[in-house]
């Protein structure tokens, strides 16, 4: 295969995803290459600091295993994203984590929403991760600090909102009984935004 996606209809396997030789970020969405822009600050700022709570816990615990970005995750044959965190509980880490990523579906994921890919995620991405049965979703907005608490419903395909939180609340989840972080101090200050 080519270097760089060349031919503009053409239908992209993992395979070919996994061929593809340049220095750009890209995630394969039923057969198509999209190039993923680098987050702006914002975005990399909170997903630092917040993931790096999630993985701590995690990790001290001994829950599973987490993962940021650049992290592969395939989840059929024409499809390769990779969320900003990834998390993959203790019981189905052998079934699902590879030498090359993930294969299969998360428990979790974390999409950090950007302008340029905000409707990839809240559309495309959320509906293909309900499908596969990843059970958890969060979406982080940066402009207006909010997370959203997104489950998979039993023996659906669609996710319901069970939880949002704003810049200054202390974030909670079900999957993760004791885990608390404080929002406010992984938003940076406002004047770096």
């Amino acid at each position: 295969m080519a270097t760089s996606p060349e031919l503009e209809n053409e239908k992209y396997t993992v395979d070919d995803y996994r061929n593809l030789d340049d220095d750009r970020r890209y995630e394969l969405i039923e057969g198509e290459l999209l190039l993923t822009p680098a987050p702006a600050s914002i975005h990399q700022h909170f997903i630092t600091l917040f993931g790096a709570e999630i993985a701590l816990h995690v990790h001290r615990n001994d829950l599973g295993r987490t993962y940021d970005t650049p992290f592969d995750v395939v989840l059929a044959n024409d499809t390769v994203v990779q969320p900003d965190l990834t998390f993959v509980s203790a019981e189905r880490v052998d079934e699902v984590i590879d030498a090359r990523g993930a294969t299969g579906a998360p428990d979790l994921v974390v999409e950090v929403l950007s302008p340029s890919t905000e409707r990839r995620d809240r559309l495309q991405k959320r509906q293909i991760y309900a499908e596969k049965g990843v059970q958890w979703l969060l979406f982080a907005d940066p402009r207006p600090r909010i997370i959203e608490v997104l489950r998979l419903q039993p023996d659906t395909s669609k996710y319901l909102i069970e939880d949002t939180f704003g810049p200054d609340d202390t974030f909670h989840i079900a999957l993760f009984e004791d885990l608390q972080i404080k929002l406010a101090d992984c938003w940076p200050p406002e004047e770096d935004a």
